[in-house]
């Protein structure tokens, strides 16, 4: 499989697409290489949604049809060609055999129904040449006994519901975990690893794009997949580079879409990047959104952030369990408050914050209680 090539097959293709003919107008597919991502314009899902409540039926040659959820749609489609659905599954089995998933039975606890996430690793898998059972969601004790007596050796799940399993008796060699905050979540994969008995590795895509970086065996953070994507971890707000070890917004050009392209996609999520041989990679996983993103004392600060933090001290930062407050002190500073819907601020958490975001808490508060937005903002009236 060639990237290089597959690349130019792609942009050749947006630049028939409604949605990227303007932007890709002049280009040269043929002599296309990634450096020239740069001098087109990122996308954001807003752009998609406007085209496709304008055209809202599938487009010629649809030949997979899958829907996420959308606020705006009620549901948000995504098509792929029968080509791209052969290629994404050729594309995900080699990072499969990178996992050695060849000659191992798989359970596959995604859903089938609707969304991608079953079918993306069943394919891969299959192709990889691993038997697979497709399950889907829902009853972990099933799910046991079923690894107990057929012998799987790799559970494909979110990393919650693989808790689960294992506390009912499930035991894989293999965790393949996706869909949730998990190597965000410091000691998070120790204690998953330890309740399955094997290896818990992460992977991270989105409907749009399918699964786009993945863990390999050694675990050393979430690797863009060479067929399957070119990631970039750009600033939020100048759409330039992040240097190595800084925050930024994932920009995704996918390769396994030609039917509805995604060139520069704007994923929304955070993360931050190095470069290692041509590749990015994300140590940490995806570590949030931004969405809300705030500077305080000079440096940025995205309050979602904080969620895999805040989950390693057994909170629950999900439905207004945490709220970051800013506003200005005495000769004008800045001040910076977290708010907490607990008992009590767990011991050590002051300076966990400090470490992960550089930034001095003013004050750290638990109140049972707390209702409101995650981020209030009272410095500019």
């Amino acid at each position: 499989m060639n990237r290089l090539e597959r690349l130019r097959q792609v942009i050749a293709a947006a630049q028939r697409h409604p949605v990227y003919a303007e932007r890709l107008k002049g280009l040269d597919a043929q002599g296309f290489t990634p450096q020239h991502l740069a001098q087109i314009p990122p996308m954001t899902r807003q752009e998609w949604i406007v085209y496709i409540q304008a055209n809202p039926r599938p487009p010629q040659g649809a030949a997979l049809m899958h829907l996420t959820p959308s606020p705006a749609l009620g549901w948000m489609p995504e098509y792929l060609s029968a080509e791209d659905v052969e290629y994404q599954a050729q594309a995900l089995a080699g990072q499969m055999r990178r996992l050695g998933v060849a000659g191992k039975r798989a359970l596959v606890t995604f859903g089938y129904h609707i969304f991608a996430g079953g079918w993306l690793f069943h394919e891969a898998l299959q192709r990889a040449g691993a038997m697979v059972l497709p399950h889907g969601p829902g009853d972990a004790e099933r799910i046991a006994q079923l690894q107990q007596q057929y012998g799987f050796e790799i559970l494909v799940c979110n990393p919650s519901f693989a808790m689960k399993i294992a506390r009912a008796g499930g035991r894989f060699e293999l965790l393949l975990a996706g869909g949730e905050p998990f190597t965000s979540v410091p000691g998070y994969r120790e204690q998953l690893e330890a309740a399955i008995g094997g290896v818990a590795v992460d992977a991270y895509g989105t409907s749009e794009l399918g699964v786009v970086a993945g863990e390999g065996l050694e675990k050393k953070g979430l690797v863009e997949i060479p067929e399957m994507a070119i990631i970039e971890v750009l600033d939020p707000e100048t759409l330039e580079p992040t240097p190595d070890g800084e925050k930024g917004e994932l920009v995704v050009t996918a390769l396994s879409r030609t039917l509805m392209p995604m060139i520069r996609f704007r994923t929304g999520d955070l993360a931050i990047a190095q470069r290692v041989d041509g590749q990015t990679v994300l140590p940490r996983g995806v570590i949030g959104r931004t969405d809300l993103m705030v500077k305080v004392k000079g440096v940025k600060l995205y309050p979602t952030e904080l969620a895999p933090l805040l989950m390693a001290f057994g909170l629950d930062p999900r439905s207004g369990g945490a709220q970051v407050v800013v506003d200005r002190g005495e000769g004008g500073t800045d001040r910076l408050y977290l708010r907490l819907k607990a008992a009590a601020v767990p011991p050590g958490l002051e300076d966990a914050l400090r470490r992960a975001t550089g930034l001095k808490f003013d004050g750290l508060e638990a109140d049972p209680a707390l209702e409101g937005p995650p981020l209030v903002d009272k410095r500019f009236g």
